[in-house]
């Protein structure tokens, strides 16, 4: 439960002022304990502890959401004002906005913008957002001036605990430019006849692990360390496995070698161009460099004294194939990797044996046997001895699985290594981590078998967001228009900049009103009905939308962010063809 300190009663001294300038905005100032926020949801709490609500960025002002020189530059009257409140996880929060004047140096005055006749103070205050996530006003109309400064700053309340933030966050300022009237057309180049870009290509970003297993040094000192029972002679084996190599010495040899250790043959054909010490993916593929090192420890049962070790730098790779084409099979498929490299063996220890043990919970999957193969292609065998360090005796494990269910299924990974050395009769094994936490799943492939055309069945990651790039040199006026919905529709659909993503409407929605499934069909019937017309200079043009129909964001879906009664409420952009007729 927490410990709330006692109500503060508010009463609000003075009188309101009303100042009017010319067409200037009603302003009005407040000194009564201006510094604490106003209670804008009636009595509430205000408390410091860790839970409370918080504002500790300052709030952002937009569109476009773009700074220069520390001022947000706004083209329009009528602003986005938003900021995020931090409080306790599943919990509702809102922020209230409050504007000032600024003075010729740009800094704030005491003077508050009226922004709304809502409330005595005149604030803005946004509706509910889940905890963390952006919470954001539009102004109204005639409160603010073009080509004016101001300044605002914003608080947080926490909705289900009634509890309000204790100050401000800091100060931003804007300025408002609203540009000139656009003319009405747009002249492009005459679009060239092959294209450069592949428009499906997904560049690998970099991610972090949720579950990267148990690393030494992430939780305890021992965190990262698994032993075996004493075997008959009162001797052990440990496993321990850390982010960092164990010696100066091992992490040089792992260096050297994993130059010449990751070989043509491997799953992720960029993988090994990337730097060590991260982990990278896109939509169907994991390069995972930070593994760490294995190693091996062989003592007695007391763990004094410590006869030998062995030390192995490991990487996996991951690739999911995403259309039935790829894999010649009606079946979905992913293939893994593990690549093993030696960087310190012990003579006590009398060689090495490792078992990479990969697992997953699908349903319906059928995995192959892990099989091994070093740098030449000439073993098989997991097994190293005494002094066989470095990249000429590196080895490989993969394992391919099948995915033989039907519609969609998402289920998630996991990886343990098993040890063993040639002196003591003892395994000890460990967890090389798992697909994420169960609130983000990075490494949890999802395979289906419901899209159409030559896709039909695949795998992807859905942590991946995907990018479609339009080549605007091969289609001038198409990028021209997808940019400029992008940026004047409120939701931004698919505007990577502005991270704004459009989402596919697939089966199982369950969004129409009437009962079942809405489709694009739909979408596209609302937007583009029967009898539309296309423009005179397009005589035989036909209709498009952006957003997609296929999405949740098109203009026809049903409670979307974009929703219209009918292609009527939308904007027309058509392009009228270049002589000789293209």
């Amino acid at each position: 439960m927490l410990s709330l300190t006692r109500r503060r009663r508010w009463t609000v001294l003075g009188a309101i002022l009303a100042v009017v300038l010319g067409s200037a905005p009603t302003a009005t100032s407040y000194a009564a304990r201006s510094d604490t926020p106003p209670p804008v949801h009636g009595p509430g709490e205000r408390t410091a502890i860790a839970a409370a609500p918080n504002t500790p960025n300052a709030p952002e002002a937009g569109p476009p959401f773009t700074k220069t020189d520390g001022v947000w530059q706004v083209n329009t009257t009528t602003p986005t004002l938003r900021n995020t409140v931090t409080a306790t996880s599943g919990h509702k929060t809102t922020a209230t906005f409050e504007v000032h004047t600024t003075d010729s140096s740009g800094k704030p005055t005491g003077t508050v913008v009226k922004l709304t006749d809502a409330n005595e103070w005149g604030v803005l205050v946004s509706g509910e957002v889940d905890a963390g996530k952006p919470a954001s006003v539009k102004v109204p109309a005639g409160k603010l001036k073009n080509g004016v400064t101001y300044a605002v700053r914003s608080s947080g309340y926490d909705v289900t605990s009634n509890v309000y933030e204790n100050h401000w966050s800091p100060y931003s300022t804007f300025k408002i430019n609203v540009p000139p009237a656009e003319k009405p057309y747009a002249t492009f180049p005459a679009p060239q006849a092959t294209s450069g870009i592949d428009s499906l290509a997904q560049t690998p970003r970099e991610f972090g692990r949720t579950n990267p297993g148990p690393i030494a040094g992430t939780q305890r000192n021992d965190a990262g360390r698994n032993c075996s029972a004493p075997d008959s002679r009162g001797r052990k084996v440990c496993i321990e496995i850390s982010r960092d190599a164990p010696t100066r010495a091992d992490a040089a040899v792992a260096k050297k070698a994993t130059r010449s250790a990751l070989r043509a043959d491997d799953l992720v054909s960029w993988c090994a161009s990337k730097p060590d010490g991260d982990d990278y993916m896109n939509r169907t593929e994991a390069c995972l460099k930070t593994v760490g090192y294995a190693t091996l420890i062989f003592l007695d049962a007391e763990e004094l004294p410590q006869f030998g070790t062995a030390t192995f730098a490991l990487s996996q790779q991951i690739k999911l194939y995403n259309k039935q084409a790829d894999t010649g099979t009606p079946r979905a498929e992913f293939d893994q990797q593990l690549t093993v490299i030696p960087t310190t063996i012990d003579a006590a220890t009398e060689g090495v044996h490792l078992t990479w043990v990969p697992s997953d919970n699908c349903n319906d999957c059928t995995s192959s046997q892990v099989k091994w193969s070093s740098d030449d292609g000439l073993n098989t065998t997991p097994h190293w001895a005494v002094g066989e360090v470095g990249a000429k005796y590196a080895m490989t494990a993969k394992v391919q699985t099948l995915w033989n269910g039907t519609g969609v299924e998402q289920f998630d990974l996991g990886w343990g290594l098993r040890g063993s050395v040639g002196a003591g009769n003892a395994h000890a094994q460990t967890s090389l981590g798992t697909s994420g936490d169960v609130r983000v799943r990075e490494l949890a492939p999802r395979c289906d078998d419901i899209a159409g055309g030559n896709i039909k069945t695949g795998c992807v990651f859905p942590y991946f967001k995907p990018t479609w790039t339009v080549d605007t040199n091969l289609y001038p006026a198409a990028g021209a228009y997808y940019w400029l919905i992008q940026e004047k529709l409120p939701s931004h659909p698919g505007s990577p900049r502005l991270d704004s993503l459009v989402t596919y409407l697939g089966p199982g929605n369950n969004a129409d009103p009437n009962g079942g499934d809405w489709t694009a069909a739909k979408s596209r019937g609302k937007v583009c009905p029967s009898n539309w017309t296309p423009n005179s200079a397009t005589p035989t043009g036909s209709c498009d939308e952006y957003a997609p129909a296929a999405t949740h964001q098109s203009g026809g879906m049903p409670k979307g962010p974009n929703q219209v009664g009918s292609g009527d409420e939308c904007a027309q952009l058509y392009t009228k063809p270049m002589t000789g007729g293209t």
